[in-house]
């Protein structure tokens, strides 16, 4: 069958569209995908500095109160006369209205005088705390610490109870034996004790424990994501690792609980603990994908304890992403139409102009 000039031209105009439209199609994908992506990364990258202002002022704040508390008069002479029971109540009181878990006041050789959080205990020896040390040689020094679990069952059986956390096994994580995690992250300040003359009289200590403790976390998430929810999802979490392990967050388990005791994606832990570099691109977070951003968290020492984690559902950009795809493509195919329509006109001016 002899295939008419009209037909052929025809059949030329539609492939060259057809083709344009595949082509144009597979770059706008492209395109949009990658601006999408690297919108969602530079904003979970600020989002990230963010969590860490949060998680550095409450540093301050614990190290402001302690400062504030090793100054007065009444604990200087408490400490000179080795007698804390003018003190006791008061200091105990305040422990309780700053939201501090632990309050210990030291003498100058480094010996526990009295724990306002766990008065049965004293007289032991925290010289080698380097919080301790450097707060006897005149040094104010604050920031996190790793507490094993018997340095916390020291401060007290409660405190030794909530950083106890049992594992629970987590999709795509490096595999642990691990079956309970009993040491705990804390927030700590120490600040010398000086007499009139500037003599060390002893130090005083203080911080909060942050395994099971979520004030960081939720007001990260109150701030940075303003709570804002997507589907009856939360769109943005923060989590605090202690070492790869979740110990204080806002991500959600199947069953709607704090999903404490799961660990990082294998390739966050490797990047982040193991290189020291910051991990900002989607990861596996408990039990779906995220646009994430993690970075270390070092302890006084400048040694690697764990991470600080913030993170928005990727799903939530996958469907911006299908959406903007999905009118390009109806617009293309109006196109499309528009041009084939043109090429039957073309090639019938064409053909009739034809001798």
């Amino acid at each position: 069958m002899k295939i008419s000039t009209k037909t052929k031209l025809a059949l030329i105009f539609l492939t060259l569209a057809c083709f344009m439209g595949v082509m144009t199609s597979l770059i706008v994908n492209s395109l949009i995908t990658n601006q999408i992506i690297h919108e969602a990364q530079e904003r979970v990258k600020e989002d990230l500095n963010a969590a860490r202002y949060v998680y550095s002022s409450k540093i301050k704040e614990i190290d402001g109160i302690t400062r504030w508390t090793s100054i007065r008069h009444v604990l200087k002479r408490g400490l000179k006369e080795r007698n804390i029971t003018p003190i006791q109540a008061e200091l105990s009181t305040l422990m309780a209205e700053e939201g501090l878990d632990f309050l210990t006041l030291l003498d100058r050789r480094g010996m526990v005088v009295y724990r306002f959080h766990n008065p049965k205990l004293s007289g032991d020896s925290l010289i080698d705390d380097p919080f301790i040390k450097g707060a006897l040689a005149k040094k104010a020094i604050s920031g996190t610490q790793i507490l094993s679990g018997e340095q916390l069952l020291k401060e007290g059986e409660a405190l030794a109870k909530k950083a106890a956390i049992p594992s629970v096994p987590t999709p795509k994580e490096k595999e642990r034996k691990i079956a309970e995690e009993t040491s705990g992250m804390i927030l700590k300040a120490a600040y010398p004790i000086l007499d009139t003359n500037g003599e060390v009289l002893g130090a005083l200590t203080g911080g909060v424990l942050l395994n099971r403790n979520y004030e960081i976390v939720d007001r990260i998430k109150s701030i940075v994501f303003q709570d804002a929810k997507y589907r009856g999802k939360e769109i943005g979490t923060a989590t605090i690792f202690l070492g790869d392990l979740r110990i204080s967050t806002n991500v959600m388990d199947k069953e709607g609980n704090r999903a404490i005791g799961t660990r990082v994606m294998k390739e966050v832990q490797e990047q982040v603990l193991e290189k020291g570099k910051p991990w900002i691109q989607r990861a596996f977070v408990v039990d779906e994908w995220y646009i994430t951003a993690y970075e270390p968290i070092m302890d006084v020492q400048n040694k690697i304890v764990g991470m600080l984690y913030v993170g928005m559902m990727e799903s939530k950009y996958a469907i911006m992403k299908e959406r903007l795809i999905l009118l390009f493509f109806l617009f293309s195919m109006s196109a499309m139409l528009v041009a084939l329509m043109v090429s039957f006109l073309l090639s019938w001016k064409i053909q009739k102009k034809s001798p």
